[in-house]
């Protein structure tokens, strides 16, 4: 059984965790620069990945593609596959 001391421990520790979350939230939805700074930084994440998927050979991204469950990954290295010779 857990002790008082470390249920209350908890449930401050929770309490804390969900004014941080609603604070950070009221920010990005108030602030356009924040937001536009936060989809830059995801398009770019997703520009960066896309680009090392063109460059990576056909085994690695079955493998990637295994250990994430993202099959989209193999289908944009094999439309870019066909795209490269033509098709």
């Amino acid at each position: 059984m857990k002790s008082t001391g470390s249920l209350v421990l908890g449930i401050v520790v929770s309490t804390a965790a969900v004014a941080v979350g609603v604070v950070v939230g009221y920010r990005i939805v108030s602030d356009p620069e924040l937001r536009y700074r936060f989809s830059r930084s995801a398009r770019d994440a997703y520009e960066t990945s896309k680009k090392k998927i063109i460059n990576m050979s056909e085994d690695v991204a079955v493998r990637t593609a295994q250990m994430t469950k993202n099959p989209k990954i193999n289908q944009e290295w094999v439309a870019h596959q066909w795209e490269s010779v033509g098709y």
